[in-house]
């Protein structure tokens, strides 16, 4: 099987029935005072939330916190605001110019990390990026999964009726260390329902932690209409030299298939020469100049992906592939 050279990406970047009143133009004027102002009740409002955020402050950094004393203390926190202020407050930048959840995970505070979350519907945007960045500062994958940060397809994985709250539509288990090299990671990744997912949105990518990184593997179709295999970096990770290799797995023909299983697909993704940066900050780093930077590296596939019976698809719609990085 031939494969399309490699192309890089570089930055350039029942019904009721109401009386009704007799309306009063001069009860509806905008000249009506407002309501009366309660100082004292905005007074106490502020120092409970003071209160709260002191003890949330010790729960987070104090050396000899108690970990029984946790949940109690969270508990009683989270009961002395309304439920909106309370999940507001520990997910904005209320300590160092970080978030509460962001600390927890710093300094190694899981069990005060998974209590907090209780409190959260859902990650507000600068909180999301608040774990992101504190994710990868400990380079905690499995943590990074747990919190489901890498998953671009919440929305999509309920309209598919995966609903089961483990249920997930990837795998993604990042191997590294343990007498594999200093600068050696392997990724495998586990891709259900390949097929539907692209027609449906064009697109599945997954963001995973390595090496003190966060990376992204991307399957798409570029502007060409041309579908390709994609992996680069993800904010705010720092640039990288890395030699890398993709293997897409053939999955195994019937033994009454006059088909015989294919090889793997390799790809060579590397790129010499270049750094690769994350897409948005490359102003940050002066020394590298933009038309000498790389944001992803990009592999041309063939129309298999879309194909009644594909190689590399099993009869269940799951793709498996690796990733190899060596960083230089």
């Amino acid at each position: 099987m031939s494969h399309a050279p490699i192309q890089l990406c570089f930055l350039f970047t029942p019904l009721r029935v109401m009386a009704t009143k007799t309306f009063n133009d001069r009860a509806s004027s905008v000249s009506d005072k407002p309501p009366p102002y309660d100082p004292i009740s905005t007074s106490v409002s502020v120092d409970s939330r003071a209160s709260v955020l002191s003890r949330i402050r010790e729960i987070v950094s104090s050396p000899d916190f108690t970990l029984s004393s946790v949940a109690p203390i969270i508990t009683s926190c989270a009961a002395t605001l309304r439920a909106a202020e309370f999940s507001n407050l520990i997910q904005e930048p209320n300590i160092e110019d970080h978030t509460v959840l962001y600390w927890t995970i710093i300094n190694n505070r899981r069990e005060a990390l998974w209590e907090f979350t209780k409190f959260i519907s859902k990650f507000s945007p600068a909180c999301s990026s608040d774990l992101h960045l504190a994710c990868m500062i400990v380079n905690d994958h499995d943590l990074f999964m747990q919190l489901k940060l890498g998953d671009n397809d919440g929305s999509l994985r309920r309209m598919l009726s995966c609903l089961e709250a483990n249920c997930s539509l990837d795998d993604l288990q990042v191997h590294e260390g343990h007498g594999m090299g200093e600068n050696y990671f392997f990724a495998h990744f586990v891709f259900r329902m390949f097929q539907k997912r692209l027609r449906i949105r064009q697109k599945l990518a997954v963001e995973f932690v390595a090496q003190g990184r966060i990376w992204v593997l991307r399957f798409c179709m570029e502007s060409k209409g041309s579908w390709c295999v994609q992996y680069g970096l993800s904010e705010p990770s720092l640039p990288v030299y890395p030699n890398t290799k993709l293997a897409i797995q053939a999955h195994s023909r019937p033994p009454c298939s006059s088909c015989a299983t294919q090889r793997p697909l390799l790809l060579d993704l590397t790129y010499l020469g270049e750094p690769m940066v994350p897409e948005g900050l490359l102003h940050h780093y002066i020394g590298i100049e933009p038309k000498k930077s790389l944001i992803a590296v990009e592999h041309q596939l063939d129309d298999w992906l879309m194909n009644v019976d594909p190689p590399y698809v099993d009869c269940d719609g799951t793709l498996i592939a690796g990733l190899t990085v060596t960083i230089k």
